[in-house]
Formats: structure tokens, C-alpha cells, sequence
């Protein structure tokens, strides 16, 4: 994924790094596949029955009320810009947010997460667990399952994850 800048009044990796670390989220978004599903090749032929996993995509995540700041981030870097809603605080400011997520996100990491700074945890654990999804594919291909223990460890990153990104006073150091 390109994400040039031939403009001077571009974006630099090192300015999106700081608003990720500022006003953004690093996530693994775990993703049900639904129920077992019965699928029937041909009609002379008995259906079959297809167990799917759950997927565990990468998803980065940036939110403002600034919406030229966000617009001018996905002009160079791509995403998907949606309205935030608030019910409940209606005097509140129309918040917006920004969104990559799976390959996206991981071609926007390669370019910004060296650059983290306060979110450099959270980064390093989304690289060990690419390298992990890369080793544990699906078995008989995409569509194919996983094996029990890797959907377990798979949600233990989600986990650690969402540890990481917990706010508020923490019991001792960060665990990674």
C-alpha cells in the first residue's frame, strides 16, 4: 500500500503517529462467523456442513471533532471517516472518526508505527501477533477453519490488547 506524499501540505508519518498516540486506538477486532452453515454444491449432491472461525483483523482508529484535520489524514492515508453518535450528550460537539482495518491498517502501521510513541506496547504486540497469524493459517485455505487452540491464542492477543488500552489506574506494569 502507497501512502505517498507529493504535496508540501501533506501529512507526515511522524504527525499521524502523535494524533494515533493522542487521540487514537490500536485494536484486534474479533469477528463471529456465525453459525454452522449447510451448503450444497449441486443439487444432486448431499449438503454438507461448513464450521466457520472467527477472524481476528487489525482495526486503528482515530477520533476529533476536527473534521478538515481527519478529512486532510484521509485524503493522504486512506480510511473510513464516519460520524460519531452521542445520544446521551447532546450539547456535546459532533465528534467524527476515522477508521482502517485489516490490510489497510496493517500498510498504515508499516508507515506510522515506528513512529509511536505512547502506543508502542500496543504496537509491538500487533507485530508478534501478524507474525503469529502469518505462521497459523486457515486449514483447506480461506474459508477453511482454525484450530481451537489458535482461535485461543488469537483471543489472548485481542485480550492483552484491550489490557493495554484500558484506561484508568492500572495494578502493576503493563503486562505484553
Amino acid at each position: 500500500m502507497d501512502f505517498g506524499h507529493s504535496t508540501a501540505t501533506s501529512i507526515s508519518p511522524q504527525y499521524l503517529a502523535g494524533f494515533i498516540d493522542g487521540e487514537g486506538n490500536l485494536g484486534i477486532e474479533r469477528i463471529n462467523n456465525g453459525k454452522a452453515k449447510s451448503f450444497r454444491w449441486l443439487p444432486s449432491r448431499v449438503s454438507r456442513i461448513y464450521y466457520r472461525s472467527p477472524e481476528h483483523t487489525i482495526r486503528i482508529q482515530v477520533s476529533n471533532t476536527n473534521l478538515d484535520g481527519l478529512r486532510a489524514i484521509q485524503h493522504d492515508y486512506g480510511g473510513s471517516l464516519t460520524a460519531m453518535k452521542a445520544p446521551n450528550r447532546p450539547r456535546n460537539k459532533q465528534a467524527f472518526k476515522l477508521t482502517w482495518t485489516s490490510r489497510r491498517a496493517e500498510g498504515l502501521l508499516s508507515v506510522v508505527g515506528p513512529h509511536l510513541v505512547l502506543k508502542r506496547p500496543q504496537y509491538a504486540l500487533i507485530l508478534e501477533f501478524m507474525k503469529f497469524r502469518q505462521k497459523n493459517k486457515r486449514l483447506g485455505g480461506s474459508n477453511g477453519r482454525l484450530d481451537p487452540s489458535v482461535i485461543e491464542i488469537r483471543d489472548d492477543f485481542q485480550r492483552r490488547l484491550k489490557e493495554l488500552n484500558r484506561r484508568g489506574v492500572r495494578d502493576g506494569p503493563p503486562q505484553v
